[in-house]
């Protein structure tokens, strides 16, 4: 069932209740993240694509995801077909069918071949990606910091069909573009990459609600082993004129609103899980963290310790159904995988407790998969357990209130501000600080607060935009593009977060 505004808030009210005080509201979206066009090497246009799929299969986002290299179509060769501005264009067509609160069109480019590599979505790409096949290393560390996505940031990575495709394991996603140094590209994958296909498929079949294809949940299990922070997506790869219900399989995405902005940031932050029934909204906690979450240093419990985990569970079409949950868990690193520590047996909507989990010391993570009594599956997100001496997190999980992220690219100058935070927080009195442009933005209308993972964008430069999730600073450029050290200044005059050099 498509969520409209209605059913959002009746959902709000259901799925808050997990932690009524300290928990934000959230919404459960559902989607796919992987198809093509006739632009690439499927069929029709992406306007039908973004009306079928918004009109027929009901979803709330779709992201058309075309071939960057030549062999497989269109836009390698014509990059307006990609950036616009023609109506048959990806980028334009996407923009025109986003209507925040309706629908989203996403865009990207399915990067590198199977022989070289396998194949990485590349979400919000602004331009054709022009880095060789199979240079994946160049793709992490050189091109996505150089072209950032709408919230000016580099753009995320989906890893596509894990060697469930063929490609061979020593070229799987660039391991081999790092000279045996696997650390170096864990770091700079996992620096890039939220999320994994735990399902992908049926990619060329015509016709709907097919089967979907076959999770390949030993994949999944191996790069989370290995340490990657991804969660599981089910994606149908569409090549076919059948954009969203080739199969009833969907990526989920728990997101405070159905924004382009609240979407990504969800992403980004693996809020996101896979599902192989069409409405099944889940949200997961442990320790009342969100699934996807990183719980680290001092806020990991001592081992031993058990775990709170709790799983909210809402789905019209089967309100009194009865549920398997299988807790899986696993140490990161060694021989061994994920495994099977707790199943529990629960029946219809409402918030259920998972008992009898414990955490086993060091870096450790605990994911659910959830069996319905007509077979369908989920696969949530893992909540990471991360002791002091485990890698640092993300920018996206640290635990200020606000963080800032300043990047800077040729189009335009951006600061990005995203509340980290469990509560809104109000903008104005608020000052934006070009420390070495010696600039101050004050102009944070009253009333402007930014809800738990909400982000807001303020550009200058000559192209710096306005409008929803913009504000417009001045037309000259102010930041320095060797790293400006912006902060942000609350009311009170304390620099609540920095950015840059």
């Amino acid at each position: 069932m498509h969520i409209r505004s209605a059913l959002a808030i009746g959902l709000l009210a259901v799925l808050s209740n997990v932690a009524p005080h300290a928990q934000p509201e959230i919404s459960v979206f559902f989607g796919n993240l992987h198809s093509h066009t006739a632009l690439s090497d499927g069929s029709g246009t992406p306007a039908e694509a973004f009306q079928h799929a918004r009109d027929v299969a009901r979803l709330d986002f779709l992201a058309i995801t075309e071939h960057n290299h030549a062999q497989a179509g269109d836009i390698a060769g014509n990059h307006a077909l990609y950036t616009g501005p023609g109506s048959l264009s990806l980028i334009p067509a996407a923009n025109r069918f986003t209507e925040e609160g309706r629908f989203i069109g996403l865009y990207g480019q399915e990067f590198s071949t199977i022989s070289t590599g396998n194949h990485m979505n590349v979400i919000d790409a602004p331009t054709v990606i022009d880095v060789p096949n199979g240079q994946m290393r160049t793709l992490l560390e050189t091109w996505l910091p150089a072209n950032l996505d709408t919230q000016g940031q580099p753009p995320l990575l989906l890893l596509n069909h894990p060697n469930t495709s063929g490609s061979p394991r020593n070229l799987e996603y660039g391991i081999d573009d790092f000279g045996g140094d696997t650390a170096a590209w864990l770091k700079a994958l996992d620096a890039h990459a939220p999320l994994i296909n735990l399902i992908n498929g049926p990619s060329h079949a015509d016709g709907t609600h097919q089967p979907p294809g076959s999770p390949s949940e030993n994949e999944f299990h191996r790069y989370l082993n290995l340490g990657l922070h991804i969660a599981p997506t089910a994606d149908q790869d569409n090549h076919k004129r059948n954009w969203g219900d080739a199969t009833d399989a969907r990526t989920a995405v728990l997101a405070a609103t159905l924004t382009k902005a609240s979407l990504l940031t969800a992403l980004k932050q693996r809020h996101a899980y896979a599902t192989e029934d069409r409405n099944l909204r889940l949200v997961y906690r442990l320790d009342n963290q969100l699934s996807g979450a990183r719980i680290v240093g001092a806020s990991v419990p001592a081992p031993g310790s058990a775990l709170t985990l709790s799983l909210t569970i809402a789905d019209d079409d089967e309100p009194g159904t009865s549920y398997v949950v299988d807790v899986l868990s696993d140490e990161i690193g060694g021989e061994g995988v994920a495994s099977v520590v707790r199943t529990q047996s629960v029946t219809g909507n409402g918030m259920h407790e998972i008992t009898g989990v414990t955490y086993q010391g060091g870096a450790q993570y605990v994911y659910l998969r959830i069996r319905q009594a007509d077979g369908n599956r989920a696969w949530t997100a893992p909540v990471w357990l991360e002791p002091a001496g485990t890698p640092p997190v993300p920018p996206d999980d640290e635990e200020e209130t606000i963080s800032v992220s300043l990047e800077v690219n040729e189009q335009a100058e951006t600061a990005r501000i995203t509340n980290a935070g469990t509560q809104p927080i109000g903008l104005a009195g608020w000052k934006l600080v070009s420390v070495r442009g010696n600039q101050v933005f004050d102009q944070f209308p009253a009333g402007l607060a930014l809800g738990p993972g909400e982000s807001l964008t303020v550009t200058s430069g000559p192209s710096a935009r306005q409008g929803i999730g913009f504000l417009r600073w001045t037309d000259q450029n102010i930041w320095s593009n060797s790293g400006d050290p912006g902060q942000l200044i609350d009311r009170d005059g304390n620099i609540v977060a920095r950015s840059g050099g």
